[in-house]
């Protein structure tokens, strides 16, 4: 008996050191040479689910501290928190008055309200408090504001009427200013780009050059073109471009002496040079997010969900803009397409909106009035007379009420357009209808305003 058990232990000893061993190898080679998803705890929040297995972008040390975190998020969003003027900045909590305040929420720290790798508690946004967090610092609403007492806290925050870091749709004065706007005004146009006026600006031209011949020649000593007819197509394409009327040539982008085809990781050294705004904002956004950590470009690999095809798409300039043909009628609608195939995607030709882009791109209708994907997600920001495309769509999405000053109130009042937003239905069906929603904010204005006539009229 004695002997059976002694060679029972000796047997069982080595399997143990063995099976360690093993497990040890497959976690050392996964994190180490693989892909590190055998070390995630959960799945990371939609906005960071592309950078999920790039754990160094964010875990700057093996085992970081809060404060090490914090550096890591303000890295990404610091720039934008500060040009939104952020209504809950750290300096509020830094406060010796609002001492108390930390103690309940201390909302210096990103991670207090957006926790990662926890998507069982994770809601929109990235939040991953409670809906009703907003109660450990407003528990007096009620009784400053009496109209509030019929609101429940966790329909504060996320645009149920207000934005935990920018309020500034939401302003009272910002509202009343544009109560009782009709739902279309009476001019509905987007802000026209600039681009090429300024171009002929800067080189002093009244028009542009007359198309030149490409500098670049089909013979068999170009190795990296397959084909004289891929060739004859690409010249065709550029003689129709914007870039041959700016003598934009061949040798500005195919930069090698064997001329290669333009590669998507060149992105920083061709378009970048004359492109600097665009390529700027593209990597503060999703599409770009992971150029701007260094990384290898997002590719349809990187989604959350899958769209069916047989290799991936790699996502840069070339992959929206056709090189040759710059083509942007295309980049505002069909390339989106090509990626995004949700419900409010798929809805977009269904819509209005894309009624009047059609007539736009016809010449039926004026350059601006029509609305493609690109107008409400890559926003035209107009400073002065000067109007740039904003490539990052992250800009004006989350909340979508970011979407009411740049896109929205171009063409239709605020009233409208706040409700239109806030109703999830009308949204995924892409606007086609109309919206039953009535957002609360406007009547709570009104009976302000009212009561404000009262003590100044008695």
């Amino acid at each position: 008996m004695n002997k059976s058990f002694k060679n029972l232990k000796i047997g069982v000893l080595p399997f143990g050191i063995i099976l360690t061993l093993v497990i040890g190898t497959v976690l050392a080679i996964n994190l180490f040479v693989g892909d590190r998803s055998y070390f995630l705890t959960g799945e990371t929040t939609h906005g960071h689910y592309q950078i999920q297995l790039e754990c160094q972008s964010c875990h700057t040390e093996p085992f970081s501290t809060q404060e090490q975190m914090q550096t890591s998020c303000e890295k990404c969003h610091a720039e934008e928190l500060d040009k939104i003027n952020d209504s809950h900045p750290e300096k509020k909590f830094l406060d010796p008055r609002n001492a108390e305040l930390t103690d309940k929420l201390d909302a210096r720290l990103c991670t207090t309200c957006h926790k990662e790798h926890k998507p069982e508690i994770t809601r929109k946004y990235g939040v991953t408090l409670a809906p009703d967090f907003c109660i450990h610092c407003h528990r007096d609403i009620a009784e400053d504001k009496p109209n509030h007492q019929d609101f429940e806290f966790k329909t504060c925050a996320t645009s149920g009427c207000h934005n935990f870091h920018d309020n500034t749709m939401l302003y009272e004065k910002f509202l009343a200013k544009h109560l009782d706007e009709p739902k279309n005004l009476k001019s509905q146009q987007l802000p026209s780009r600039t681009g090429v006026k300024r171009w002929l600006k800067k080189h002093k031209l009244k028009e542009f050059y007359s198309v030149p011949e490409p500098d670049l020649n089909f013979s068999d000593e170009v190795t990296s073109i397959q084909n004289k007819e891929a060739f004859d197509k690409a010249t065709q394409l550029w003689r129709l471009s914007v870039h041959a009327k700016t003598n934009t040539q061949c040798s500005n982008c195919h930069t090698d002496e064997a001329y290669p085809s333009f590669q998507i990781d060149n992105i920083e050294s061709t378009c970048h040079d004359c492109h600097k705004k665009q390529h700027e904002t593209f990597i503060q956004g999703k599409h770009g997010m992971r150029l701007s950590l260094g990384l290898s470009p997002i590719s349809t690999q990187h989604s959350i969900k899958q769209v069916n095809r047989d290799e991936f798409k790699v996502l840069g300039c070339v992959s929206c803009h056709s090189p040759h043909s710059v083509n942007v009628v295309d980049a505002a609608v069909d390339s989106c397409l090509e990626c995004h195939q949700d419900k409010h995607s798929r809805n977009y030709k269904q819509s209005k909106h894309f009624e009047l882009w059609i007539k736009e791109n016809s010449g039926d209708l004026k350059p601006g009035s029509g609305v493609s994907c690109a107008s409400c997600h890559l926003p035209r920001l107009k400073k002065g007379k000067r109007v740039d495309v904003i490539h990052n769509q992250n800009w004006n999405l989350q909340p979508n009420t970011k979407m009411l000053r740049k896109v929205c109130m171009n063409c239709h009042g605020l009233e409208y357009s706040l409700s239109a937003l806030s109703d999830d239905f009308l949204v995924e069906k892409n606007f086609v209808g109309s919206s039953n929603y009535d957002h609360p904010t406007f009547k709570l204005i009104r009976e302000r305003l009212k009561k404000k006539t009262k003590v100044n009229n008695p």
